[in-house]
């Protein structure tokens, strides 16, 4: 079920400013404010606890038991990825107990909205807590880290079953002080695993090309695209720990294109800025879990609950719970940390620089007298070795940036010189069939693997020869439409390749991204974008998955600019800006590709444009 939003009207977008869609929605449902006693899970409403941008929580009495929940019910505009999202987290949250982390009593569904109800929490979000008190006591911040590494250490090694697979290990993915719960009583509490998955496969409702998470707590892998894994979490956890220490976010860019850089670039505030008397081995676990590297942090949770151990009990002697219950139960005032006042280095620098090159200047003079002094009467003549000229040769040039735009770029596999000069032999005219000499060529029978060599080797009119060998069965293998596809293309056959992309069905991720690119060409940025969606999470069988996601989100932006262009909106602008946005940092270390051109002019193009657009 599709239902509006109370600020939406019929014939608007159905999906949030942030993701672009043409899906439009029939129906309106307005979701209870709190004032009123509706029943809702297995009570009725006392409140409301808080609106996010995929969910509202209320807080709910349930009279049998005496005793108030809380209930995540799912906003009506949701989108078919937010609603998967959100069942996925059902299920992974259920399947897991453990004190440090939110119980789940039960869930269900509200007029077709699904809810998941679950413990109500007396106490505040971390994130409520560092505002209101700023960076908090030493022992407090290893209390929080070594609860969090508990439930970390747990979710990462529990198996369960989840869509009829069984799996070990959940990555949370969306650690931040907001999720973060500690309560009257002194504990803390890890929820809301909205865009959780498995450690060891990838799971449909939960992947998107874009990326998802806070951007201040996200781990530099994620934005690169790269597949997560444990350490992800623990570089969350560490940006969690920097904040609790310094009583400010370790990336306070607000600017969502600067922060991205800052993340990519690792550039935050040194811990040893602040007029702080930091632990040092506490200092030292925190930048390492903030490393770029995700090889160089903690291996784990385990070992990040190891040494959070042993830093807290050199800080005191009193349990982590004690801590924390201690320092809830008392008020105070917020502790804003200083800088230390920095000394200009450049002063400093000159100064050394101009000494070692007057004490170097004083040596090399002592020197020459020196060894004028020794040989008086001899002059020693050497011979000057001659410069050295570099010889004449072909000139070393970097790999050429890409295909062109509507091109995919496919990496050929290495093939020897010999067969090299085999393949560009022209065909002799003998009685023997070309099939027959391909035969001799490849050494092999098999028609199917003649005709993807030749594929490969860049030779589609052989090809093209070739496949009326294939036996009628192959034809229709994926591996053979696969490379037919790409002989239709390399041949410029637009008929044949239309055809195909009318006609055929393949579950492979470059078949989608083909008939993807398909739709763009015609026109239709909604089956595009569909396509996009398709090829991001399947698999593609015979290209590299850096080439697939680079053309993805190329086409994706082609589709949010063309968007921009036909309704220019601040929301529109934003989508085709933070599109071109992500193409420019996936291809950030090769300026000279052309999609990282087309990136920059697109994005200089859009904000010129946007400047006269009002409200």
């Amino acid at each position: 079920m599709e239902t509006l939003s109370n600020n939406q009207k019929p014939g608007d977008d159905a999906e949030n400013a942030g993701s672009f869609t043409f899906k439009r929605v029939p129906h309106v449902m307005i979701l209870p404010d709190g004032s009123k006693p509706d029943t809702l899970g297995s009570g009725t409403i006392s409140s409301l606890l808080g609106v996010g941008g995929m969910s509202n929580v209320y807080e709910i009495w349930n009279p049998q038991l005496e005793m108030k929940r809380a209930v995540k019910l799912l906003h009506p505009n949701y989108s078919k990825e937010s609603k998967e999202r959100f069942e996925t987290e059902i299920k992974i949250t259920a399947k897991l107990d453990h004190p440090n982390i939110v119980e789940i009593h039960a869930v269900g569904e509200w007029n077709g909205l699904p809810y998941i109800e679950m413990e109500k929490i007396e106490g505040v979000t971390l994130e409520k807590l560092l505002s209101d008190r700023g960076g908090l006591p030493f022992e407090v911040c290893t209390s929080i880290g070594i609860m969090m590494s508990r439930a970390l250490r747990y979710a990462h090694s529990h198996q369960y079953t989840l869509y009829g697979e069984t799996y070990r290990g959940i990555i949370h993915r969306d650690l931040k002080p907001n999720n973060i719960m500690v309560t009257d009583e002194g504990n803390v509490k890890l929820m809301d695993f909205g865009i959780a998955r498995p450690i060891d496969a990838s799971i449909h409702t939960t992947d998107s090309t874009s990326v998802m998470g806070t951007m201040q707590y996200l781990s530099p892998e994620l934005l690169e695209g790269k597949t997560p894994d444990i350490r992800t979490d623990i570089y969350s956890l560490g940006a969690i720990l920097y904040e609790v220490v310094t009583g400010i976010k370790a990336f306070t860019e607000s600017n969502i294109s600067k922060l991205m850089l800052c993340k990519i670039r690792n550039e935050y505030k040194p811990l040893d800025s602040f007029k702080l008397k930091i632990p040092p081995r506490l200092k030292r676990l925190i930048r390492k879990c903030l490393n770029r590297e995700r090889e160089k942090r903690p291996p784990d949770a385990a070992a990040m609950l190891a040494e959070l151990t042993r830093i807290h009990k050199a800080l005191t002697p009193q349990t982590p719970e004690a801590v924390m219950q201690a320092f809830v139960g008392t008020g105070g005032e917020k502790m804003v940390v200083g800088i230390k006042r920095q000394i200009p280095v450049w002063p400093i620098a000159a100064g050394l620089a101009a000494m070692i090159f007057i004490a170097g200047a004083v040596l090399i003079y002592r020197s020459v007298n020196k060894s004028r002094r020794a040989a008086p009467a001899v002059v020693a003549v050497k011979t000057a070795r001659p410069p050295v000229i570099a010889q004449a040769g072909p000139e070393l040039k970097k790999p050429a940036p890409g295909k062109p735009l509507e091109k995919s770029a496919r990496p050929a596999r290495p093939v020897s010189q010999a067969a090299i000069n085999k393949t560009t032999e022209p065909l002799r005219k003998t009685d023997v069939t070309i099939i027959d000499e391909l035969k001799n060529r490849f050494g092999t029978q098999d028609a199917l693997e003649l005709f993807v060599k030749e594929i490969k080797l860049g030779k589609f009119d052989e090809a093209s020869k070739v496949f009326g060998y294939i036996p009628a069965d192959a034809q229709q293998s994926k591996t053979a439409l696969i490379y037919k596809m790409r002989m239709f293309e390399g041949l410029g056959d637009k008929t044949n390749l239309e055809q195909m992309m009318l006609t055929q069905a393949v579950d492979d991720a470059e078949f989608y991204l083909e008939k993807a690119k398909y739709y763009y060409g015609a026109g239709n940025s909604e089956k595009c974008l569909d396509f996009l969606d398709a090829c991001a999470k399947s698999r593609g069988e015979f290209l590299d998955a850096a080439a697939l996601r680079q053309d993805v989100l190329y086409y994706k932006a082609l589709c949010y600019s063309k968007e921009f262009d036909s309704h220019p909106s601040r929301a529109t602008m934003k989508n085709a800006l933070d599109s071109w946005f992500e193409v420019k940092l996936l291809l950030r270390d090769s300026a000279a590709h052309p999609y990282f051109k087309k990136a920059e002019s697109e994005m200089q193009r859009i904000g010129d444009k946007a400047k006269d657009i009002k409200g």
